[in-house]
């Protein structure tokens, strides 16, 4: 499990390498209402058409993990007590 802040360039690279990933959207500040899944190939959250610090900088941070069980304990730190998402992206389905 990887946490990326204000490193767009780490981040898609980290999506390149692990397409079977998943990755959780997140606000900078902790918001037990905003924990939201996606799979790491999902366009939702790597459009290359954004520009530079539209994924982990200004209002956005990700988790990145192999398995959703890990993001399920990230949830619980991000203050979902029961490991769960607010939202699994409709777009690609994890």
């Amino acid at each position: 499990m990887i946490e990326f802040k204000n490193d767009d360039e780490a981040y898609l690279d980290w999506l390149q390498k692990n397409q079977q990933g998943f990755v959780l959207n997140l606000r900078q500040k902790c918001d037990p209402g905003y924990v939201v899944l996606h799979r790491a190939t999902c366009g939702l959250i790597s459009n290359s058409k954004n520009l530079s610090g539209a994924y982990t900088a200004r209002s956005y941070r990700k988790i990145c993990a192999v398995n959703i069980s890990e993001l399920q304990q990230a949830a619980r730190q991000e203050g979902r007590a029961d490991g769960s998402f607010s939202i699994r992206c409709g777009v690609c389905g994890p």
